[in-house]
């Protein structure tokens, strides 16, 4: 039985393999050398739990952002790109007293902005490509909980005479991040390109356990 099963997989894996190849050596060559691209994304960000101190725990939930990509091909190959992006999902945290060791629930949505440096490896250089890429750079998560009260500040504006605001400062970190992904890569003959990618993000929180971050990105962009 296992070894059926495992022959059928392999099959499976043969044919893609033979797909791929297929249509690599039936593919026109990529144009995308010695260039720059930009582009921008929309993206699905899955939902994942993130464990605490003494019992403490954030289930953060899915939720769709946007981002942008600006990078430089060196080579067909080799594609050094700066990725930013932004989404605002909810969260459920659950807090524990520390005198008696009740539970209490928060629900609230948080900022999670990623801002990263990747080095993209494109398999073929044809325009279309499987592709992997691994970044580093940082994470910006505010909490949007208040840390205290309200506070206030006046200014002289040119336009607008004396003017008062309030703001209030909230429960936020910026910590290290890196990520790996894996994707397809279209491109057009009027220098329009498609990627569609499955990502996994990693912050480096310092009072809980790592996030990893699980996310769907479609993005459409322009070799220049």
């Amino acid at each position: 039985m296992f070894n059926k099963i495992l022959m059928s997989k392999l099959v499976v894996l043969s044919c893609i393999v033979g797909f791929l190849v297929s249509t690599h050596a039936n593919a026109n060559y990529t144009k995308r050398s010695d260039k720059w691209e930009a582009s921008f994304k929309i993206l699905n960000t899955q939902s994942t739990d993130i464990d605490g101190q003494n019992g403490s725990q954030t289930s953060m939930k899915s939720d769709f952002g946007w981002g942008f990509t600006l990078g430089y091909n060196l080579n067909p190959h080799i594609l050094l790109n700066f990725d930013f992006s932004a989404s605002t999902p909810s969260y459920k945290a659950t807090l524990v007293d520390s005198e008696d060791g009740s539970k209490h629930e928060i629900n609230h949505k948080m900022d999670l902005l990623d801002s990263q440096f990747n080095v993209v490896y494109n398999v073929f250089t044809s325009q279309f490509t499987p592709y992997i890429q691994a970044g580093v750079g940082w994470s910006f998560v505010d909490s949007n909980i208040a840390k205290g009260p309200p506070n206030s500040i006046c200014w002289w504006d040119p336009w607008w005479g004396y003017v008062c605001d309030s703001y209030q400062n909230t429960y936020n970190d910026e910590r290290f991040s890196y990520n790996v992904a894996v994707g397809f890569r279209y491109e057009l003959d009027n220098s329009l390109f498609f990627r569609a990618s499955y990502k996994q993000s990693i912050i480096d929180f310092s009072n809980s356990d790592d996030a990893s971050i699980g996310s769907y990105h479609f993005e459409i962009g322009s070799i220049f």
